[in-house]
């Protein structure tokens, strides 16, 4: 009887550290598929809603701060970087999804949010567009890949792409 009994206990143990085993391995494999298919399901959820998701606003977030951190101290200028964050904060990202797709939306949404006339923006744009330099981030905000497009433009800032881009329209 005790046998038994003993046999049973040691049975319940290697079937609990079985299930233990079995549970910690799918909650691993979930977080795993969850991190290699994060953009794809935060575009699916984009996509399916047509609202912003959690992490879109997360990024959204960045951008004004970034944005809002080129304030001079001049109040004209001020005003005019604080409308473009006001306007850039009201956008939703499947806009600027958009816009990375098309050189007409990217103007358009460039003059929309900024102080640039439209000729500055389809300039603007244009440079974007046919210059190579421009397409990993291009690519990356139209793939919704927001790490990838951070990545894209601080290459874009360390190589000085963005004061050309500045210079050539003449800003």
């Amino acid at each position: 009887m005790d046998s038994r009994r003993s046999v049973r206990k040691m049975r319940n143990r290697k079937n609990k550290k079985r299930l233990i085993l079995s549970v910690s391995l799918t909650v691993v494999a979930l977080i795993v598929l969850g991190i290699i298919f994060f953009f794809p399901l935060n575009n699916f959820l984009r996509s399916a809603t047509g609202n912003d998701t959690p992490s879109d606003k997360v990024v959204k977030s960045e951008l004004v701060k970034k944005v809002k951190s080129k304030k001079t101290g001049d109040p004209k200028n001020d005003e005019k970087i604080d409308r473009a964050a006001s306007i850039l904060d009201k956008k939703k990202m499947s806009e600027i999804i958009s816009a990375a797709k098309s050189e007409n939306k990217t103007a358009n949404l460039i003059s929309d949010s900024s102080s640039l006339s439209k000729t500055q923006s389809q300039k603007a744009a244009q440079v974007i567009f046919s210059n190579s330099e421009y397409d990993g981030l291009r690519n990356a905000i139209s793939d919704g890949n927001w790490y990838q497009a951070y990545q894209q433009y601080q290459k874009l800032s360390d190589d000085g792409a963005l004061n050309q881009l500045q210079k050539a329209i003449g800003q």
